[in-house]
């Protein structure tokens, strides 16, 4: 299980690449890269007040409990090792205190499937990450995730949200799905930001959706067209979907 006062989402870093298992396998030993954010399992990370980096139910873990730079980061079963410990400094930076040196993409390259590393803190690009908070709400939202938005398309003349409002397609509001898990009250507004080119709005949750979340299509919102169209979504029916991150402001 997730430690208490854990926070869960992407951790992004280099060129806006997410932290990333590769090929999604859950095995011990399955190395850690930077991939084209996708909201996808592989990528929803939980940071906890233990100090550990979760994913896939495993933990970030640095090979052989080695402090060398260049030593590289893999997923495995979680130890309470130091190797498997980690700070998220307001600076951006993770470091592993046992080693003193920073999470750090290779080479500074930010091709998909590069490998990440430990690395003698430089202040660099290739060590920045943004990460999700652990602990209370300070007025800036709660977590930050990656997950799919999709949009209403036509809808008949006075269609009702299911919280009893006139629906309009054009408004700044959203639904969830009827299964999520903490539910979201109606009247919560949402942050909602573009992964591929950095468009945020802010919705109100207003309706809710038959749609589920599912580790292939993980659709966490439906907007309405114009919110969908404002934040850059093209309304074509082939087009599907948008990766976006929701954050929830309250």
């Amino acid at each position: 299980a997730a430690p208490a006062q854990a926070a869960t989402g992407s951790i992004t870093g280099l060129d806006g690449k997410c932290l990333d298992v590769a090929g999604a396998d859950s095995a011990n030993g399955t190395p850690v890269q930077i991939y084209d954010c996708n909201g996808t399992n592989a990528q929803q990370w939980t940071v906890g007040s233990d100090g550990t980096i979760r994913a896939l139910g495993k933990c970030l873990d640095i090979v052989d409990r080695s402090t060398a730079d260049g030593a590289k980061v893999q997923l495995w079963d979680c130890t309470g090792g130091a190797n498997q410990k980690w700070v998220v400094t307001a600076a951006h930076d993770i470091v592993n205190p046992a080693a003193d040196k920073c999470l750090d993409v290779t080479d500074r390259n930010s091709a998909n499937g590069t490998r990440v590393q430990i690395w003698t803190c430089t202040g660099g690009s290739n060590q920045k990450w943004n990460a999700p908070a652990t602990g209370g709400s300070t007025g800036g939202g709660g977590a930050t995730d990656t997950c799919w938005a999709t949009h209403y398309g036509p809808e008949p003349a006075g269609a009702l949200t299911a919280s009893g409002e006139l629906f309009d397609n054009n408004a700044d509001t959203a639904a969830t799905s009827l299964s999520r898990n903490p539910q979201l009250p109606f009247g919560t507004r949402v942050k909602v930001t573009n992964v591929a080119n950095g468009r945020s709005l802010i919705v109100r949750i207003n309706d809710r959706g038959t749609f589920t979340y599912t580790p292939q299509e993980p659709k966490c919102l439906d907007l309405t067209d114009g919110a969908f169209s404002r934040l850059g979504g093209s309304l074509d029916p082939d087009d599907g979907h948008i990766v976006v991150t929701e954050q929830v402001l309250g």
